[in-house]
């Protein structure tokens, strides 16, 4: 009776495979503070490319979550180019799915990890 009581326990965890990617899902929005507000930006990511363009009228943008970081690249007429870095970190839920499937449905969607939903760039004046 213990035996078959274990097996439905693992039985129903099988079925939760990739806790994050079901409870947090694979995709996110960031928003950007850009200073000054003739900045524009373009976001990349090694492996992907470039992602899109942001600006201070169009200041979020859709990314699919992933290990890597985003490199944004920010320029305004009378400013210093910057390049900023956009660091993914791995997410409560994901470190939960490594207990139910070793992580690895949450590590192949990308759904473990998690970017700031919100990020500062400042440019500096020439």
């Amino acid at each position: 009776m213990k035996l078959h009581g274990t097996f439905l326990v693992l039985a129903a965890a099988s079925l939760l495979p990739g806790c994050a990617t079901v409870t947090q899902g694979t995709q996110q929005i960031i928003a950007f503070k850009l200073e000054p507000k003739e900045s524009k930006c373009d976001i990349t990511r090694v492996g992907d490319g470039k992602l899109g363009s942001i600006s201070t009228t169009s200041n979020t943008i859709q990314v699919g979550k992933d290990k890597d970081d985003i490199i944004v690249v920010c320029a305004a007429p009378g400013y210093v180019q910057k390049t900023s870095r956009v660091v993914s970190g791995a997410t409560g839920a994901g470190v939960t799915g490594v207990l139910l499937d070793l992580g690895i449905t949450d590590m192949i969607t990308g759904a473990m990890y998690r970017y700031p939903e919100e990020v500062t760039v400042v440019l500096d004046k020439e």
